[in-house]
This record gives structure tokens, C-alpha cells and sequence, in this order.
């Protein structure tokens, strides 16, 4: 009986260690991916910022009203991010990566 006992607690043990590995793993890995997403996003928005401060982007600095990251619903990474550029005048221009190696952004629109 007191043998039943102990092999029963074992088990409970173990179980609950398991749950606890499973749940911290989870955890870990949607950190992970987080982490990856912000640097998808902000290598992104620095490469656009380069080139809206070019001379010849055709966008006026005093312009712009606001600069923001879009995540699509749908794409493959590295396009499923696009920088929405919104003008004081209601426009809006979107920049994307140009290629996979993300070598040079592109206006899209």
C-alpha cells in the first residue's frame, strides 16, 4: 500500500514537471518569435528612413505626418511587412523590400 502511495506521487511529480517544461517552452519559443518579428520590422522602417531622407525620394520631410509598420495578413517573410508613409495631405505611400536578400526597398504604390 505504501508502495502504491509513492509510485502514485511519482507520477504527479513527473507530470506536473512536464506540464511545467511544456508551458516555459511554449513560452520561450513565442518570445523567440517576438523578438524575430521586431527585427524584421525595424530593419525595415531603418532601411525606409534612409531612403525618405534621400534628395531624390520626391518626399518632403515637412510633408509627412506619420511613419508606420504594416504586417500583412498574408506573405512570406521578408514580405509581409510594409512601411505605410501617411502625408499631411491624406496620400499614402507604401515601401516594401525589393528582393528576399532585402538588399534595396521599393515603392509600391
Amino acid at each position: 500500500m505504501l508502495k502504491e502511495k509513492k509510485s502514485k506521487w511519482t507520477i504527479l511529480i513527473l507530470a506536473a514537471a512536464l506540464v511545467c517544461l511544456s508551458i516555459f517552452s511554449m513560452y520561450q519559443m513565442l518570445q523567440n518569435y517576438s523578438q524575430q518579428e521586431v527585427h524584421d520590422r525595424e530593419e525595415l522602417l531603418a532601411a525606409v528612413m534612409w531612403e525618405i531622407t534621400n534628395e531624390d525620394s520626391g518626399l518632403a520631410k515637412e510633408a509627412i505626418d506619420e511613419i508606420t509598420v504594416i504586417k500583412a495578413k498574408a506573405g512570406i517573410p521578408p514580405f509581409n511587412y510594409d512601411v505605410a508613409v501617411n502625408k499631411k495631405n491624406g496620400e499614402q505611400v507604401l515601401y516594401s523590400w525589393k528582393d528576399e536578400e532585402k538588399s534595396a526597398v521599393q515603392r509600391i504604390n
